[in-house]
């Protein structure tokens, strides 16, 4: 059986701060991703509907995020860890989960696969 690697990317705005060793003040990203999915083609010759995997993006993840003060939800809000968060929230509904792509500018982002140690 034939397995595919599928990807469909969203966006969020949200505000963050650090303190420690990054120190920096409140202020604003705009956060583009790529979730991809990788498995078995199903009878009729897709992984999952896009348009299911964008419905899911949009309506949880982005509406959980988007214009978050990201301090809020978590005690270190990197960009790596909101990576984390996204796989995880994704994971429950499509375990096909393979990777998440975070970028909170043009020219740096964070991946995640799952990996531990």
């Amino acid at each position: 059986m034939k397995k595919v690697y599928l990807t469909q990317s969203s966006s969020f705005t949200a505000y963050h701060s650090h303190d420690g060793t990054l120190n920096e003040v409140r202020h604003e990203h705009h956060f583009n991703y790529q979730v991809t999915l990788h498995g078995p083609l199903n009878k009729e010759g897709y992984l999952v509907d896009f348009r299911d995997m964008d419905l899911f993006l949009k309506t949880v993840v982005n509406h959980r995020l988007n214009n978050l003060d990201l301090n809020t939800l978590f005690s270190h809000p990197t960009t790596e860890n909101v990576a984390i968060w996204i796989f995880e929230t994704v994971r429950a509904q499509f375990p096909q989960i393979v990777r998440v792509r975070l970028a909170e500018a043009p020219d740096r982002w964070a991946e995640y696969t799952g990996e531990e140690n």
